[in-house]
């Protein structure tokens, strides 16, 4: 599997960290309006027709049962860590589920050690210490707000996106080997609807015409995440770019001060400068090369 040592891949895997934050301030809307299922599998409809579009736009060619097959688990991966993640934002505030779910970076490096044999840099994890530290700072400030009791489900759902989010790109980097960029994108979303549309069905409520705009919005914003990040997990390894996983909570900051007129706090400032600080050194990072990976 050829990597690409440049910094291409961890520009377009920020790029596409930015663009799921903004997908989430949508979602924010969308999942406070409807229930959990219905908000999982309108947004995968949406993404699954843009995918598509895509897909005939490069000249896709009907996608092979083998490939469809590979997809499935990568595919339920990525579904449940939606779910997850949608009821996490319903049960909490939007700010505790976002910080829970920058733990990904561990589950990346951890999911690539074990599925992938890609050695653990020592310098990658003294920087993701930093990181989480940047995290933990949140976390403390935002335990100074006593007025809202902790909610254990919202907390699991939180981490358990997390963990499936970061399995899913270490499947992308795996199934890379033998399937094309197109067909990355293209599956998972088909997959996803078909498999979501029976919950949407069973506790559909209608929607308004704003929301169809929105999740149109959703769909183009999400293939384009995808895009950008499948592309990059199957060009790098996924231990370089699981840091840029923690420029999100920086996007997700601005977001919700732009649409929801949230103003982060002190500690949210500092915990994102030390996230910030942890993230630089994955733009000069020297990758393991394969045949010192291949040894271990």
């Amino acid at each position: 599997m050829r990597t690409d040592v440049s910094t291409k891949p961890v520009l377009i895997a920020a790029l596409g960290v930015a663009l799921f934050s903004a997908l989430d301030a949508i979602m924010k809307v969308i999942s406070s309006e409807y229930p959990i299922a219905q908000a999982t599998g309108m947004r995968y409809f949406a993404g699954a027709i843009a995918a598509t579009i895509y897909y005939i736009g490069v000249g896709g060619s009907l996608p092979r049962t083998d490939a469809i097959l590979r997809s499935i688990p990568r595919s339920l991966a990525n579904l449940t860590a939606g779910a997850c993640f949608f009821l996490a934002i319903s049960r909490l505030h939007l700010v505790d589920a976002i910080v829970l779910t920058f733990l990904s970076p561990l589950f990346i490096s951890f999911w690539g050690w074990i599925l992938l044999r890609e050695r653990l840099n020592c310098r990658g994890l003294a920087t993701m210490l930093v990181g989480l530290v940047g995290v933990f700072v949140i976390v403390q400030g935002l335990g100074l707000d006593l007025q809202h009791r902790f909610d254990l489900v919202g907390f699991l759902a939180a981490i358990s996106t997390a963990a499936l989010y970061a399995l899913s790109m270490v499947m992308t980097r795996s199934q890379s080997r033998r399937d094309p960029l197109p067909t990355l994108v293209l599956l998972p979303s088909i997959l996803g609807s078909v498999f979501s549309a029976l919950p949407m069905l069973v506790v559909w409520h209608p929607v308004a015409t704003l929301h169809y705009l929105l999740l149109a919005c959703v769909g183009a914003i999400g293939t384009a995440a995808y895009i950008c990040l499948a592309w990059a997990y199957a060009s790098s390894q996924v231990g370089r770019l699981s840091l840029l996983e923690y420029t999100g909570l920086i996007w997700g900051a601005a977001f919700g001060y732009i649409f929801f007129r949230e103003m982060p706090s002190l500690s949210t400032v500092v915990g994102a400068v030390l996230i910030i600080g942890a993230c630089l050194p994955a733009i000069n990072s020297e990758p393991i090369k394969e045949e010192e990976r291949n040894s271990s």
